[in-house]
């Protein structure tokens, strides 16, 4: 009896020193958890420039099914936020970006889901009045695709935010751009053309709508302004409330703006997006942006399509059903 209760003894210390020990282990792990967060956090802060932080008009993650969510977690969606604006950052050499707005040391993201799939507003940003003279905010109004469908516009919307010279005005040419780094450094499928091949959507969209008159009223117009540098673009094309002519305008000048980074690189598409207006365009084009402009279109007429736009439509009801829709 006497050895049983020494024995009992000896397993209950074992059992409370192994628990003790535990309890240390763990929250050694959490310190360095969150110094390593805090280490990732400041390491952000100094690529970016300024602090980062963020705002959302309700809770979504409580709000929506997290299924197919293209990010699970808010902890999850802010990393991606730093991540992607560190890489747009060093790739497009703007490691100034923030100076435009003067005196400025907080910028507040704010997120903005609009309950509708495929609203046209999907990737733009609007500006809130300043809460300081060094404190921002901007509104990233995505589509709740990011949540229901794992479709999302976030790497659009900061390159916006990087890139435009004017607040939330984007320019054909900036829309363009950001259309070229969402489908290349972001999710290509986030966009009107679902990641297939831009010249040859874009090429069998239009004859898909030239037998429509205001359809093709209003692709000559869009293709008229094709890579201008006035800031009310959007305005004029894509604020009408017009699936079609978001659609149209957006992937004619992402397909321009693909056109011009392989024709001439992306160091001097960055610059011709730097001038603040068509002039910049002659250092490249002895007809400046005119002359590019008839030369895309060439490259266009020439272009081996490889899809029909039926089939185009097939591919993208296929994806569409591996998403959710």
């Amino acid at each position: 009896m006497k050895k049983k209760s020494i024995l009992i003894a000896v397993i209950s210390i074992i059992l409370v020193t192994v628990i003790i020990a535990t309890v240390f282990i763990i929250r050694g792990y959490n310190a360095k958890e969150l110094e390593s967060e805090e280490s990732i956090r400041t390491e952000s802060e100094a690529k970016v420039g300024i602090s980062i932080e963020f705002s959302y008009h309700e809770d979504y993650w409580q709000k929506y099914d997290l299924t197919n969510a293209v990010y699970k977690t808010q902890a999850e969606y802010e990393t991606a936020v730093r991540d992607y604006i560190n890489q747009i950052v060093i790739l497009l050499n703007k490691q100034d970006w923030y100076e435009k707005y003067t005196g400025i040391e907080t910028l507040y993201i704010g997120l903005n889901i609009n309950d509708a799939d495929d609203s046209i507003s999907e990737g733009a940003i609007s500006f809130s009045k300043n809460l300081s003279k060094t404190v921002y905010t901007c509104d990233l109004h995505l589509s709740n695709t990011m949540f229901k469908h794992n479709r999302s516009q976030l790497v659009h919307a900061l390159t916006e935010l990087i890139i435009t010279k004017t607040e939330g005005n984007t320019s054909s040419l900036e829309e363009g751009f950001c259309e070229y780094m969402q489908s290349n450094l972001g999710m290509g499928i986030g966009s009107y053309h679902y990641g297939l091949d831009i010249h040859n959507y874009l090429i069998e969209f239009t004859k898909k709508n030239k037998e429509n008159a205001d359809n093709n009223n209003n692709m000559n117009a869009i293709r008229d302004a094709v890579g201008d540098q006035k800031a009310n673009s959007i305005n004029r094309f894509a604020s009408q409330k017009s699936y079609f002519n978001h659609d149209y305008w957006s992937s004619a000048n992402y397909s321009f703006v693909d056109y011009l980074v392989n024709t001439y690189g992306i160091e001097n598409v960055m610059k011709m997006m730097d001038g603040y207006d068509e002039s910049i365009f002659y250092l490249f084009h002895q007809n400046g942006l005119s002359g590019m402009v008839a030369d895309w279109e060439q490259y266009l007429e020439k272009y081996p399509c490889k899809l029909s736009w039926d089939e185009i439509q097939t591919q993208i009801t296929g994806l569409k059903s591996t998403h959710g829709y």
